[in-house]
């Protein structure tokens, strides 16, 4: 959803919607060769997979500073699928993935 800055301005500084990529994996990978207005869905449910990782492994680390929220990445979700529909419990990371994994089914 990062790649979405544009239509979705509210999210775009949001930490759970940052994800880093290099050069190449940003041309190569999340944008089809090179061809920046297209968006490869495909790439874009691997990151989203991984960012729900990390932001898990962050809020669940005690000997870090936690610097993601668990809402903040629902409302990411909500508003990048377009969809307000998503309930999720409270740090219930596997449903974030369902519904990760039924946006792009």
């Amino acid at each position: 959803m990062a790649s979405q800055n544009t239509v979705h301005p509210e999210i775009s500084y949001y930490l759970e919607n940052l994800i880093a990529l290099t050069p190449t994996q940003h041309y190569n990978n999340a944008h089809n060769n090179a061809r920046t207005q297209e968006i490869s869905e495909q790439y874009q449910h691997t990151l989203l997979l991984a960012k729900v990782d990390i932001v898990e492994w962050n809020i669940q680390s005690a000997d870090i500073e936690t610097i993601y929220e668990f809402e903040k990445l629902l409302f990411v979700l909500r508003v990048g699928f377009d969809n307000d529909e998503i309930e999720v419990e409270d740090m219930d990371f596997p449903a974030a993935i369902r519904e990760i994994n039924q946006h792009y089914s």
